[in-house]
Formats: C-alpha cells, sequence, structure tokens
C-alpha cells in the first residue's frame, strides 16, 4: 500500500516535468517563427542610422512614428488599405454562402452523380492555382475586368476546401433533424439557414478565417490583374513604395508598412482563435 502512494507522486511529478518540457519546446518554437514579426516591429520605430548598425540591436535606442508617418503618405496607403479590405470581404463573404449551399447538397441532397461530382470538386485542391493562372487572366481580361474589384476576386469566389471542410461537419448532423424538419414542412432551403447554420457556427467561423487570412496576404494575382496605383491592395503598396521614396530602400517605412499589413490579420487570428480551435476539432472525418 505503501509502495503505490509513493508511486503515484513520481508518476504525477513525471508527468508535470513532462508537460513543462513539451510547453517550452512549443514557446521556442514559436518565438523563432514569429521572431521576423518581432523584428519587423521594432524596426518601424527606428531612426533610420540604427536600423543599419552591426552587429544589429533588435530594440530602438531612440523610438519615433516618422516611419509610419512616411509609410502613409508617400503613397495612398489608405486607399490600398480600403482595396484589401473590400477585396478579403468579398471573397470571405461568397466563399462562406456558397461553400455552405455546395456543403449542404453534397451531404444532405441525394442526387445522380453526386459522389462523383464531390470528388472531383476535391480533385481540384490538387491542381495549383499556378497552373490556371494564364486561363484565368485571359478571361478577366476579356471580360474587361482589369483594375477592378470584379477582376480581384472573381476567381476566389468558390473554395474546394471550403466546401469540403463545412460537408465533413454538416454529415456529422444527426440526420433525424432533417426528418423531423421535413415533417414539420421545413423545406431544404429553410433547414439549411434556420438549423444546419446555427449548429455549425464553429466550422463556418473557422473556414472564415481561413478564407480572410489567405485573401488578405494575396501577392501575385493582384500584382498581374492591376495595373493602376489606386486599384493596387496593401500587400504590392508595400513594395511599390519603395521606389518613389527619394532615399531609396528605407527599411524605416517598409517595416512600418508591414506593421500596418499584418495587424489586422493578426488581430482576426488573436480574437478568433478560440473558435478557430473549435471549429476544426468539431468537423468529423465522416463519409
Amino acid at each position: 500500500m505503501i509502495a503505490r502512494q509513493t508511486q503515484r507522486p513520481r508518476r504525477r511529478l513525471h508527468i508535470h516535468v513532462q508537460d513543462i518540457v513539451v510547453h517550452l519546446l512549443l514557446l521556442g518554437i514559436g518565438l523563432i517563427i514569429s521572431l521576423p514579426i518581432i523584428i519587423a516591429f521594432f524596426t518601424s520605430f527606428k531612426i533610420p542610422s540604427q536600423i543599419i548598425v552591426f552587429p544589429p540591436e533588435i530594440l530602438p535606442r531612440q523610438w519615433t512614428f516618422e516611419n509610419y508617418i512616411v509609410a502613409w503618405n508617400v503613397n495612398p496607403f489608405g486607399r490600398f488599405l480600403l482595396n484589401s479590405t473590400i477585396q478579403s470581404g468579398i471573397i470571405t463573404l461568397a466563399q462562406v454562402i456558397f461553400s455552405i449551399m455546395a456543403a449542404y447538397a453534397f451531404a444532405i441532397l441525394d442526387f445522380p452523380g453526386r459522389n462523383g461530382l464531390f470528388y472531383l470538386v476535391i480533385g481540384s485542391l490538387m491542381v495549383p492555382f499556378e497552373l490556371v493562372f494564364i486561363p484565368n487572366y485571359q478571361l478577366v481580361s476579356a471580360l474587361g475586368w482589369g483594375d477592378t474589384y470584379m477582376g480581384l476576386t472573381a476567381p476566389f469566389l468558390v473554395s474546394a476546401f471550403g466546401v469540403f471542410l463545412l460537408r465533413q461537419f454538416f454529415l456529422t448532423v444527426p440526420k433525424d433533424f432533417h426528418d423531423a424538419a421535413r415533417i414539420d414542412g421545413c423545406g431544404n432551403w429553410r433547414y439549411l439557414w434556420t438549423v444546419l447554420v446555427p449548429l455549425s457556427k464553429g466550422s463556418i467561423g473557422a473556414f472564415a478565417i481561413f478564407a480572410f487570412l489567405s485573401a488578405w496576404n494575396q501577392y501575385l494575382w493582384p500584382l498581374i490583374i492591376t495595373s493602376k496605383v489606386e486599384m493596387r491592395t496593401l500587400q504590392i503598396g508595400i513594395r511599390y513604395f519603395m521606389s518613389t521614396l527619394d532615399r531609396g530602400a528605407d527599411w524605416g517605412p517598409v517595416m512600418a508598412g508591414s506593421v500596418i499589413a499584418i495587424l489586422p490579420a493578426l488581430l482576426v487570428f488573436l480574437f478568433a482563435q478560440k473558435q478557430l480551435v473549435r471549429g476544426i476539432a468539431m468537423t468529423g472525418l465522416k463519409g
């Protein structure tokens, strides 16, 4: 009896030590991954003479907001921010709505060729965007959508990943809910938006975060489809204003612009991380 009691504290102590080691390891990995963001943040508050010193210094000796003023005024940075917000908002909203409707069809409705069509949608995930980049550009240009919000968003209004993610969750909802709703005279459209969508808030929220971050960080497509300065997005604007500075590539304003670009995505992730984790955890792999 005494031997068992002495073994339990040792086992608990071993578990606690293991948890501490794992958390310290994850903390170190997180710091390494976030190191570029930390350096960019502190560099944005440095005076030019301190940025190029060797050995480099992380913390600024003299804090200044001049870099943010230069970054905001050297080009229409507010317009860049507005373009990125509109583009990301349209893409996120469209992907969520279309993914909900397509996922409902693949999970609940029974129609000929359903499985084959779903496999075709999943197969599109293996096709890189660079492969269809030129056809998309030719189509958008032929429609006259260059330098427009339609051109920025049209190729990304539907997400195969969102269809797959939400379909997997819809399959976990008991079929009795659908049968009961049909008995009460509830049609497919009403059942989707009044019953299924409220039950799927976690998964829908998780996908919305993924969609927003992906749209916000786009670089190649906005670079090609836009030629006017007033239609550039924030990510393009950061690189664009480097050549317009009289002092050349001044890394202080560049880092200030980068911090402004990172901030919205970082705030979205920080405030919605619990819903993101819960949505992924609740999404099963049934079917």
